[in-house]
């Protein structure tokens, strides 16, 4: 990766990692309070890549960038010193009950800020808005609202149970392109229908395509299963289906009980990408490799097969040498 401009490092210096500046200030109150290290690395090649042309001035890219997350800070310290916020404070003590609060700097899809909480990465995403910020401190009562909402139950979708009937449908899955969320809609299955076959006939300029979190979740979509001793690892270009068969699997696991420690019977892994900018999975890991002495369960490759392609509605092309592999041509709705 090309290294950063020399006015980014600068500023960095100066302004991000300046001890007795207002960033670092406000980290260090709040890693005070919380009695837990804070950490945050940037991806600066790549947030620079998403908001260079909102900020012609790298230093001041870094100074706004630098005011943001202590307005996340700050906005973090105020809720966890508010007595009427106690359970709040309690969940996010248990949160970070290993040692560290990360953070990980993110930037919209949108022109709206925000923050939440990823179980995946054990961390608060902070999400930057993609335009041009003046004052940072703009971002301090979104921020609240979205930290002392970040924690409540989304509603899960329901995966649906195949009933029988004329045509014996399967519901499908509809996701939205935009958030990458799954939401399932009971209705027939549509007929199949042709791959594109439009030719791309000049290669792209690199600066004009989006995103790989973006970019990924337009179709055609590839999914690979590859099973293997006591673990089946499940590739797929299409973030949102991984995500999908993550928390469906994880819903309706059993327990281990003849470990002691009572652990899940398959320990299901979602694998962040080393590409892109947001949250972006590109493997999904289903395994009993930590348990294989005390475990009797196993977990099989029919049974994931049968989700991807009854209820996902990725077709078979091919299921040679142990591999299977899959597409989607048709786009997930948008509900």
């Amino acid at each position: 990766m090309p290294s950063l401009p020399l006015k980014v490092q600068i500023a960095i210096r100066d302004i991000w990692n300046k001890g007795d500046g207002g960033l670092q200030t406000a980290l260090k109150t709040l890693q005070d309070l919380l009695g837990h290290e804070v950490v945050i690395e940037p991806e600066w090649q790549l947030l620079l890549a998403a908001l260079e042309e909102f900020y012609p001035d790298k230093t001041n890219f870094v100074n706004i960038l630098a005011g943001c997350v202590e307005a996340w800070a700050k906005s973090m310290t105020e809720l966890l010193e508010d007595s009427a916020h106690e359970d709040w404070t309690e969940t996010v003590l248990e949160k970070s009950k290993y040692g560290k609060l990360r953070l990980f700097l993110e930037v919209s899809a949108s022109d709206v800020g925000s923050t939440s909480w990823s179980e995946q990465r054990s961390g608060f995403v902070i999400t930057l808005p993609k335009k041009k910020i003046f004052q940072p401190a703009e971002l301090f009562p979104v921020f609240r609202g979205k930290l002392l909402a970040c924690f409540e139950s989304p509603k899960k979708a329901e995966l649906p149970i195949r009933q029988g009937g004329a045509g014996d449908e399967w519901a499908d899955v509809e996701l939205d392109t935009t958030t990458g969320k799954p939401e399932v809609v009971e209705k027939p299955r549509a007929q199949p229908t042709s791959r594109s076959t439009t030719t791309v006939e000049f290669l792209p300029n690199v600066q004009s395509l989006p995103r790989p979190d973006e970019l990924f979740l337009r179709p055609p979509y590839h999914l690979t299963v590859l099973p293997g001793h006591n673990e089946i690892e499940i590739q797929c270009s299409h973030s949102p289906t991984l995500k999908v068969l993550s928390e469906y699997l994880k819903r309706w696991c059993r327990i281990n009980h003849h470990d002691t420690t009572e652990p899940a019977a398959v320990q299901i892994t979602l694998c962040q990408s080393a590409f892109g900018l947001g949250e972006l999975f590109d493997r999904l890991l289903l395994s009993t490799k930590e348990t294989r002495y005390t475990n009797q369960f196993r977990v099989t490759t029919p049974m994931i097969v049968a989700l991807i392609e009854g209820v996902l509605g990725y077709e078979l092309v091919s299921s040679q040498q142990g591999t299977w592999t899959f597409r989607r041509d048709a786009e997930f709705k948008t509900l």
